[in-house]
């Protein structure tokens, strides 16, 4: 939009005017200290230029749409998370769409003052389960995205097959003619990394290629230094040579700045990174780096839409739905991109995406 002649429809136009994300504007309308002063003072400032008010933005939502009101749970810690902003706002612009009224709320504010839920008919919520909201959340509409450490219902769930996600970032590295490779995570961003999914497709592909691979975590708590020594050690022990599959954006974007502080090239077939998540976070690195490409934004769009027809459908079976994943390699290497069956993957009962709710 054009921000000097257009009024804000939507928190999101706020967001795209600023360059910051639809949930920032949301926190900062609501004059949260999670927000700095500066910037909850620019979006405030541009709410009272263009009369932008939260309770007119939700009033706005009423007319001609669903009925009901749809409440965003979200992790105040992950505001800052490329993926958890980029699912939310794309989980915001998919229900204004609908025009659906719709609220955002920290678990933390949710779990001080429960009666914050009363009056709304759904709930959407992403890396921030708690095992309190089955009492708090009985009886509503509850749709989960990305979350693989909770079992099915009562909630719908909408993920990426994270098992084919690890088994495309081996076969990438395999393909490239690597049998040594290094696999890496930050410990808060991989939960119980010894099973994730991700981590485990990876290790299942490697070990079915009898190919070497060596494990290496960190801390973002610990001194970097620790760190840089222990991947210098890794590619030393390799003779240079290796692959390396960092568990998301976050953790590529560090190790490509910890290689170059070491003096390392990444070259092709010599020291490569493979990611996963394909945000904007790692289109900033260069050379560039091949990721997996979760589809994030399908992902949370499909998510919306199935807590609409779980609203519609109180009664209908709990859904698990899984998205493929898809290689993206950069320009400037052979381009390809690989969408493998994701029913070779899937575990009992789980629903594909042929499977998944109808689009509304």
């Amino acid at each position: 939009m054009n921000a000097t002649k257009d009024k804000p429809r939507n928190m999101t136009d706020i967001a795209e005017m600023l360059g910051i994300t639809a949930q920032s504007v949301s926190l900062a309308l609501r004059n949260s200290p999670l927000i700095s002063q500066e910037l909850r003072d620019q979006v405030q400032a541009i709410a009272a230029k263009t009369d932008f008010k939260a309770r007119n933005y939700r009033r706005r939502r009423s007319g001609g749409g669903n009925t009901g009101k749809v409440m965003v749970l979200y992790e105040a810690a992950n505001v800052g998370d490329p993926v958890a902003q980029q699912i939310m706002n794309s989980v915001m612009k998919r229900l204004a769409e609908q025009k659906m009224i719709f609220e955002t709320c920290s678990c933390e504010e949710l779990y001080d003052n429960p009666a914050l839920i009363e009056g709304f008919a759904g709930v959407i919520y992403h890396y921030c389960f708690r095992p309190w909201f089955a009492s708090i959340l009985e009886g509503i509409a509850q749709v989960a995205i990305m979350h693989e450490e909770i079992d099915i219902g009562p909630w719908d769930s909408f993920k990426p097959n994270e098992a084919m996600a690890g088994k495309l970032a081996a076969n990438y590295l395999i393909d490239r003619g690597f049998d040594r490779a290094i696999l890496t995570w930050e410990h808060s961003l991989a939960y119980h990394a010894e099973t994730h999914p991700r981590l485990e497709g990876f290790r299942r592909r490697m070990r079915e290629a009898k190919a070497e691979f060596v494990e290496l975590e960190y801390d973002r708590a610990d001194d970097p230094q620790i760190y840089l020594e222990q991947l210098r050690a890794a590619i030393e022990a390799y003779g240079g040579r290796a692959g390396i599959f960092a568990f998301c954006d976050q953790v590529a974007y560090k190790v490509c700045h910890a290689l170059n502080f070491a003096g390392y090239s990444r070259k092709p077939k010599e020291l490569e990174v493979i990611s996963c998540d394909n945000t904007y976070l790692i289109r900033e690195l260069d050379p560039p780096v091949p990721a997996v490409d979760l589809h994030i934004a399908e992902i949370a769009t499909r998510a919306v839409d199935g807590l609409l027809w779980r609203i519609a459908n109180p009664g209908a079976s709990w859904q698990d739905v899984m998205l493929k994943p898809e290689l993206v390699v950069p320009e400037g290497r052979p381009r390809r991109k690989v969408r493998e069956n994701a029913s070779n993957a899937r575990p009992p009962g789980c629903k594909t995406e042929a499977d998944a709710v109808p689009r509304m």
